[in-house]
C-alpha cells in the first residue's frame, strides 16, 4: 500500500513538473546547486514503552545536512544526512547499578523537492539510516548497530532568499524508521548557501 502511494504521488508531481515547464508562473532561474544547514527540536515517537516513561527523555535537538541540484523547473533532487539523538534512558535499578542508554540515527536520504509556490517546497525521501545504540552502567560498556533500509521522510520548507546566493528558513519533517517501526518528528531553521 506504502508503495502504491508513494508511485502515485512520484507520477503526480513529475506531471506537474512537464505541466509546469511552458506556462509557469514561477520565474525560471538557472539550474544551480545548494547546501543547506538545519538545526531544531526532534521528537521520537516509539511504539512500544519498554521502560517507565519519567525514565525516557525523547525530545533532543537534531541536526540535518542537505546538498541539491536545482535545475530551472519545479522539481529538484538531492542527498540529505543529519545526526539524530533517538532517546536516552537513564534508570536506577538498585542503590549500586545504574544503567544508561543512548540511541543516535544518521540517515541518507535522496531527496526529490517540488517548489509549490515561491520559497514553499514540499519534499519525499527514501532512504536508509544507521542507528547506534550504546548502554552503560551494568558491567562493560555494551555498543551496537543496526542498518535500517526502508526510511521514509517527508518535509515542508519555507526558504526566504536573504541575497543572491543565502537563503533562510524552516522545515517540518516527520520521518519513518523502517527498522523499529517508529517516527521521527523534527522542526528546524535552516541556513543556506547557493
Amino acid at each position: 500500500m506504502k508503495r502504491a502511494l508513494l508511485s502515485c504521488l512520484l507520477c503526480i508531481l513529475i506531471s506537474w513538473t512537464i505541466q509546469a515547464q511552458s506556462n509557469d508562473s514561477i520565474p525560471k532561474i538557472k539550474s544551480h546547486y545548494s547546501i543547506a544547514v538545519g538545526t531544531g527540536w526532534s521528537h521520537y515517537f516509539s511504539n512500544m514503552d519498554l521502560v517507565p516513561s519519567q525514565n525516557v527523555h525523547k525530545d533532543f535537538i537534531g541536526t540535518s545536512f542537505r546538498f541539491m541540484w536545482e535545475p530551472e523547473y519545479r522539481l529538484s533532487l538531492g542527498l540529505e544526512t543529519g545526526f539524530y539523538r533517538i532517546f536516552k534512558v537513564d534508570s536506577v535499578l538498585t542503590e549500586e547499578y545504574t544503567m544508561h542508554s543512548r540511541m543516535n540515527m544518521v540517515p541518507l536520504l535522496l531527496v526529490v523537492r517540488m517548489r509549490i509556490v515561491d520559497n514553499f517546497y514540499l519534499s519525499v525521501a527514501p532512504g536508509l539510516a544507521v542507528q547506534y545504540t550504546k548502554i552503560t552502567g551494568i558491567g562493560d560498556e555494551v555498543t551496537s548497530t543496526q542498518y535500517s533500509f526502508a526510511n521514509f521522510e517527508s518535509c515542508a520548507s519555507y526558504l526566504y532568499p536573504i541575497s543572491k546566493h543565502l537563503f533562510a528558513g524552516a522545515e517540518a519533517r516527520v520521518m519513518y524508521i523502517g527498522k523499529t517501526n517508529d517516527y521521527l518528528m523534527s522542526l528546524n531553521v535552516v541556513f543556506g548557501i547557493r
